[in-house]
């Protein structure tokens, strides 16, 4: 998926989580800058009118609440990856070799996964407070290695499962097409 030519591979299992777990760790900063913000500007804004320190303080809590919906979406971005890498496997079939390869691959995805979760524990320890707002993402890069494992299983899955006439039909398609 992170390939210029739009084809999946077992490798996705290892690169992807990079991906996520970036996302995962700007939300968490991003947010800590957001309530810091909000912490330091409120006592600046009660100087002002009461009527719009109210509601620029309610403002503000809304704000709060809604980024901290993105715990919510972060599921969601992890699923679409996984089911984009899986349709891009589809399109890159692998050979009986490959398998080899492929099992190398699994054992990288859990080491680094590994490696994934402990960045992210010590990332999220730094951020206790901000932690609570993100349950959901928490308990995803916590659980990433398991996440990986699947991830891994499935492409693999997916790749090895064409028959030959799929790949004969797809060989046909590629000169017709020109790709």
């Amino acid at each position: 998926m992170l390939f210029k030519n739009n084809k999946a591979s077992v490798a996705d299992a290892v690169l992807v989580p990079i991906y996520i777990l970036s996302i995962a760790c700007t939300m968490f900063v991003a947010f800590y800058v957001w309530t810091t913000f909000v912490t330091n500007f409120t006592p600046i804004a009660t100087n002002t009118n009461i009527t719009d320190t109210k509601n620029l303080t309610a403002t503000l809590g809304e704000i709060t609440t809604s980024i901290s919906y993105l715990d919510y979406m972060f599921p969601f971005m992890v699923l679409g990856l996984l089911i984009v890498s899986l349709i891009f496997a589809y399109k890159t079939g692998a050979s009986v070799i490959y398998a080899f390869v492929s099992v190398f691959m699994w054992i990288l995805a859990l080491i680094m996964s590994v490696v994934y979760e402990t960045v992210f524990d010590q990332f999220a320890q730094q951020f206790t407070s901000i932690g609570t707002f993100f349950t959901i993402t928490s308990y995803i890069m916590l659980n990433i290695k398991w996440i990986c494992l699947v991830w891994a299983f499935l492409i693999s899955t997916v790749m090895f499962t064409r028959n030959k006439s799929e790949d004969q039909n797809l060989a046909a398609s590629e000169r017709v097409f020109g790709r």
